[in-house]
């Protein structure tokens, strides 16, 4: 009759934990490792730890890695390279194709960077459009007179009104609309008696925004002799 024993099974021990365990043996720091194989620290405690995602894609890299590990302990890299294939499953690992890694980017592709971008610019170009549009609206309009200018004194009966003012609003001069030409220039006649003479320029906006100009022009005028001459006087 066959007698059957239980026997305690040894858990077995990763390649990162036998690797980590041989260099303290033999007193060495990760430091002394990556002098050795001239691999990143970075990678020497990620084989240790048996954290692999964070080693190179490429199967080869992952191996030659271990290899190196090994031989700088002065061990035999067989066992160690075949233990690591074990617990990477490398047999039927693949590394992503470099394209593949583009594919799986966020953005997907570089023409979706661009989709992405033109749509950002139309964004802030619409917004950018909406607050000058607003703005517009909100703000009277530009309105410099460049002559007369206030308390001018002259001695004609006209006077001619200069200024420059935005495109498209309504412009009057004393209640009477002039036109301004395509830069917003305008300039206009205006009739004027001896006195004091009120000048009014007004611009106005579609959205009823207002600015106006007041210029005071005082005229002294020489009074016209309209009297008839004295026959009495004359010669005969």
């Amino acid at each position: 009759m066959a007698i059957f024993c239980l026997k305690n099974l040894e858990s077995l021990v990763s390649v990162g934990e036998r690797l980590k365990k041989a260099r303290e043996n033999q007193k060495m720091e990760m430091q002394d490792i990556a002098v050795k194989t001239r691999m990143p620290v970075k990678y020497i405690e990620a084989i240790e730890t048996c954290r692999y995602n964070q080693l190179p894609e490429a199967k080869a890299h992952r191996l030659a890695y271990v290899r190196a590990y090994a031989e700088a302990l002065g061990l035999n890299p067989a066992s160690f390279i075949y233990q690591f294939s074990q617990e990477c499953n490398l047999d039927e690992y693949h590394a992503p194709h470099p394209l593949m890694a583009i594919k799986l980017w966020p953005l997907g592709s570089l023409t979706n960077i661009f989709k992405s971008t033109a749509i950002a610019c139309l964004v802030v170009g619409f917004l950018g459009y909406l607050v000058w549009q607003i703005n517009g609206i909100l703000h009277p309009p530009k309105l410099i007179v460049y002559s007369p200018s206030e308390g001018y004194v002259s001695t004609n009966l006209l006077t001619i009104v200069q200024g420059e003012t935005e495109k498209e609003v309504r412009l009057q001069v004393n209640g009477k609309e002039i036109m301004a030409n395509e830069q917003g220039k305008f300039e206009a006649e205006v009739d004027l008696s001896n006195g004091v003479n009120t000048i009014t320029i007004s611009a106005m906006k579609k959205h009823g925004k207002t600015t106006t100009v007041t210029r005071h022009v005082i005229v002294k005028a020489e009074p016209k002799n309209t009297e008839a001459p004295d026959k009495l006087g004359m010669n005969y």
